[in-house]
Order: structure tokens, then C-alpha cells, then sequence
């Protein structure tokens, strides 16, 4: 059976967040309707749609909403429809940035192994949104990688990481750096929040994966 990653356990928490949306916002729109006297039937003609598919938004039977139906629902009856995006997790990787990480893992060489996108371990039940980037296996150790492209807020990237490795034990880790005039410019300038991190060379690292050896904790720039 194919393992579930992390993005598959996103979907399903998206999913299941809108389902949520639907609800609420069908017992809303169903509030707001009765306020203002009028039936489904009147609104729906009010927004070009039948009766039937007010009813169903307002009871859950609605497999789907669009925007534009939901933010024309609420103007007809007199609310603005809100929504935003925020973090709720690991980041989504770009394909440059996939391109990057591979060019550490390809070094990987017998006995160690690698997997991408390996989720930490749930704890007290509650569903794991983050994912190390990559990890390393073999013999009887693990390193984990994670991979910035850019560097931004190097205090919240090191609670971020330092999180990870407090809920998800990891006997090496290893930070992949973009290696651009601007990454460079950030390390230099806060290089005592990443004391814990010391700068190993790109070529020794890849030389210990090809060999089939875990690298020390460290950062490099690839």
C-alpha cells in the first residue's frame, strides 16, 4: 500500500476544513435569508439560481461552493463573504527547490537509503501537519534535512527547525542553503543564531553520502 505523505494528509485536512466552511457558512446564509424575509425560492431568483440549490447550501447538501456564488449569496443579503490564507504548516516546495534537494540525495549510497517528505510522528493523537524535508536511514541512525531557498527570518526558521527536532529526535541534522548573494548575506549577519550549525563544506558532505556515512550537524550551501 502506497504511504500516505504529507500532502496527501493536507488534501484530507483541506477537505475536511471545507466541509466545515460549507456548514457554517450554509447555516449563515440560512440566518441571514430568514432576517430578511425572504424564501429560498426569492433568493435564489435574486442570484440566477434555483430554490433548491439555496436549500441545499443552507442543509449541507452542497458538494461544492464557488467564491463568487458564496461572496453573491452574502452581498444579496446584506454581508461581505472574508476569507485569507495563513501557515498552517510545512512549507510547499517549488520545483526549483525540489531540483536543489535532489542534488543532495542523489549522493545518497549504500547502506543509507532516503525519503522525501517524511512526517513527524503524531503526538496524543492529534494529526501531524509538518514533514521533514528529507531524511536519511541507515546504519541504525537518521538524518534530517531541511532545505531554505531563502533566508528571511532566521529566528522563526530556527524555532521552526529546532521544534522539529525536539518533537522528532533526530541523531544528525542537516540544513541545505540556497547559495545566493542574498542567503550568504543573512548567514554572515546571523550567525549566532545558527552557533549549532557550523558551516560544512559542501564537497565533505556529499563525499560521506556517497560513502554511505551520516554527515555532523551543519548547515551547507548548495
Amino acid at each position: 500500500m502506497r504511504p500516505v505523505s504529507a500532502n496527501d494528509r493536507a488534501r484530507a485536512r483541506g477537505a475536511q476544513r471545507a466541509r466545515r466552511i460549507l456548514a457554517e457558512l450554509g447555516g449563515e446564509i440560512r440566518d441571514a435569508r430568514l432576517r430578511a424575509g425572504l424564501s429560498q425560492e426569492e433568493l435564489g431568483r435574486r442570484l440566477g439560481m434555483s430554490g433548491d440549490k439555496v436549500w441545499k447550501v443552507e442543509h449541507e447538501r452542497a458538494r461544492s461552493l464557488s467564491i463568487i456564488d458564496a461572496c453573491e449569496m452574502a452581498a444579496v443579503l446584506g454581508f461581505d463573504l472574508a476569507a485569507r490564507l495563513y501557515p498552517n504548516g510545512a512549507p510547499v516546495r517549488d520545483a526549483g527547490q525540489a531540483r536543489r534537494l535532489l542534488r543532495v540525495l542523489e549522493n545518497v549510497g549504500a547502506p543509507l537509503r532516503y525519503r522525501t517528505d517524511v512526517a513527524l510522528p503524531a503526538i496524543e493523537g492529534r494529526p501531524e501537519l509538518r514533514a521533514w524535508d528529507a531524511m536519511v536511514y541507515g546504519r541504525d541512525e537518521r538524518t534530517g534535512i531541511e532545505l531554505e531557498s531563502r533566508l528571511v527570518d532566521v529566528q522563526a526558521m530556527t524555532r521552526r527547525h529546532n521544534l522539529k527536532r525536539r518533537d522528532d529526535p533526530v541523531d544528525h541534522f542537516l540544513l541545505v542553503v540556497a547559495d545566493t548573494q542574498h542567503n550568504r548575506r543573512v548567514l554572515a549577519e546571523f550567525a549566532d543564531l545558527l552557533a549549532d550549525l557550523p558551516r560544512l563544506r559542501s564537497a565533505t558532505v556529499l563525499r560521506l553520502l556517497r560513502a554511505g556515512q551520516h554527515p555532523q550537524n551543519g548547515l551547507i550551501l548548495i
